[in-house]
């Protein structure tokens, strides 16, 4: 997927001198004598120009103003000094209306462009964003005496998903962990100190297979799998290998997985298969 950012502006030629100046972009082309591509951003530019009052587009015809206005979509500018970019932007023209403040993970200042758009100018430090998310997680293996803490990690991960499908059985829970719970392939995630879930991985033929993964419900929501989920394909993908998984039919998890690059390949009364193929080979 990539992202095209598109700004209205009243006067193109001002917008293109603007975003030159103050960030550095250049003019890549002109489509028809109303926009302009510009590049220099992770993301490219499509500055537009629209006649203030000229009604926009979709359902809600609201007249254009370029007066200053709350932009719901704005541009993050993330810069190495945050102070000299600031000083640039305000020369070129924009409009300081906070100055820099200091958090745990950067610091920001907010502008607007001679245009009436909102631009936060941002310079990470430290962790960056990772400062505001869970703390560092940690792998630690599961050994034959923690079957009883895995099976409750996992009924209570999987309850409110089994209870909507009527499903909910605690010994079924167990006789399908029992089936597939090797000590060797099973490690649990700890964030400090507290077990927050676990995940299994082993191999299977020609690559890998996920047969658990789970967080606890207290934290779900944070990134927590993604993060997990993220590591363990990168190293999948690193060794050339295909990851396998199958998830409980019409539960959270198939987003989940599908957002992570799976492919349906089956599936069965309960569950679904998924295959996410190694790098270069098709499912």
């Amino acid at each position: 997927m990539r992202i095209l950012v598109n700004i209205d502006v009243p006067d193109l030629e001002q917008a293109i001198g603007f975003y030159e100046r103050a960030f550095g972009l250049a003019l890549h082309r002109r489509l028809g004598p109303k926009a302009a591509e510009m590049l220099g951003a992770s993301a490219p530019i499509y500055l537009l120009e629209k006649a203030a009052g000229t009604p926009a587009a979709g359902a809600v015809r609201q007249p254009r103003d370029y007066a200053r206005h709350w932009t719901p979509v704005h541009l993050d500018v993330v810069v190495e000094d945050v102070d000299s970019a600031v000083r640039r932007a305000v020369a070129a023209g924009a409009r300081l209306e906070d100055p820099a403040a200091t958090h745990d993970w950067g610091r920001i200042a907010h502008l607007s462009d001679p245009f009436g758009h909102g631009i936060c100018i941002m310079q990470f430090l430290g962790r960056g964003y990772d400062a505001l998310t869970a703390s560092a997680l940690r792998d630690v293996p599961a050994a034959d005496a923690d079957f009883e803490a895995l099976l409750a990690i996992r009924i209570e991960a999987m309850k409110e998903s089994l209870e909507r499908l009527g499903r909910f059985d605690p010994e079924r829970a167990r006789a399908r962990l029992r089936s597939t719970f090797q000590p060797g392939h099973t490690w649990f995630i700890e964030r400090d100190g507290a077990r927050i879930g676990f995940y299994a991985l082993r191999p299977d033929g020609d690559g890998l297979r996920l047969d658990h993964l789970y967080v606890v419900p207290a934290a779900q929501g944070l990134g927590v799998g993604g993060q997990v989920l993220g590591r363990l394909l990168r190293d999948a993908d690193s060794r050339g290998l295909p990851v396998r998984v199958g998830a409980l039919r019409d539960s959270d998890s198939n987003r989940f997985y599908r957002r992570h690059g799976f492919v349906q390949v089956g599936e069965s009364e309960w569950d679904i298969d998924y295959l996410r193929p190694a790098p270069g080979r098709g499912a």
